[in-house]
């Protein structure tokens, strides 16, 4: 009855405090992860698709590199590894940074733990979101790309505004997917010391010893988080006009 007791007991709200302030970081980590990795993997189709076979290969043997390899190992990596390579006086100006200041608004500089969680997270979805374009791009037909050459656009021209638009369409539904996996894997982020919602809530479990109140509330605001997502997803995908592409 005494452990009932204790698991029905609330977080007192400075805790839920700390848990939605872990929860803004996580959405914020997310966003910047998959807007990064979107960026890095057009460069890796862009470097596969290239006439010049090292550069194929190398593209290839980085997204295999990359989700071949724990994705811990690679926070390890920009944490501990880059931080070396980078030496002291790098590191030194990055805390000194102030960040900036726009108009009268403080914008406070990003931290290493953010960084650091923010290039690996970002470079290993890279390599995930690559193949979801790279399947995207395969169901392309070929004459639409021969179309746009036929019309007098250049072989880049083609493929950035005829054939790119039309697999990021049938990619689009995949994508929400490897979302959903990016906003699972920001948890990671606490092992470098990143204070998303995983690493505040084990800070709550910590100070209050009320594991299963805090870890319970985390676990929910990632499934609403995922569930939340998943229905906004078609939602926009209809306004963009998406639907019909992302069903073939």
């Amino acid at each position: 009855m005494q452990g009932q007791a204790v698991l029905l007991q609330s977080l007192p709200a400075k805790y839920v405090g700390w848990i939605a302030a872990g929860f803004g970081l996580t959405v914020a980590l997310s966003v910047a992860v998959f807007v990064l990795g979107c960026a890095i993997a057009a460069g890796w189709l862009v470097l596969a698709r290239s006439p010049i076979m090292p550069l194929r290969l190398a593209a290839r043997g980085a997204v295999g590199f990359l989700r071949r390899t724990p994705l811990l190992v690679q926070l390890f990596f920009w944490y501990f590894g880059a931080a070396q390579l980078l030496g002291e006086g790098a590191i030194g100006a990055l805390y000194d940074w102030q960040g900036w200041r726009i108009g009268g608004l403080h914008v406070p500089a990003p931290s290493l733990e953010a960084l650091a969680s923010l290039a690996g997270i970002g470079l290993y979805a890279s390599a995930f979101y690559a193949r979801e374009l790279e399947a995207g791009l395969a169901n392309v037909p070929a004459s639409q790309g021969a179309a746009a050459l036929a019309l007098g656009f250049t072989p880049a021209a083609a493929f950035w505004r005829v054939v790119l638009p039309q697999a990021l369409r049938i990619a689009a539904r995949p994508m929400v997917g490897q979302f959903c996996q990016t906003i699972k894997n920001t948890s990671l982020a606490m092992a470098i010391g990143f204070a998303e919602m995983s690493y505040t809530a084990r800070q709550v479990e910590t100070d209050s010893l009320m594991s299963f109140q805090a870890f319970g509330l985390a676990t929910l605001l990632y499934v609403a988080l995922i569930l939340l997502l998943q229905a906004a997803a078609p939602v926009l995908l209809r306004c963009l006009g998406w639907t019909e592409a992302a069903r073939a």
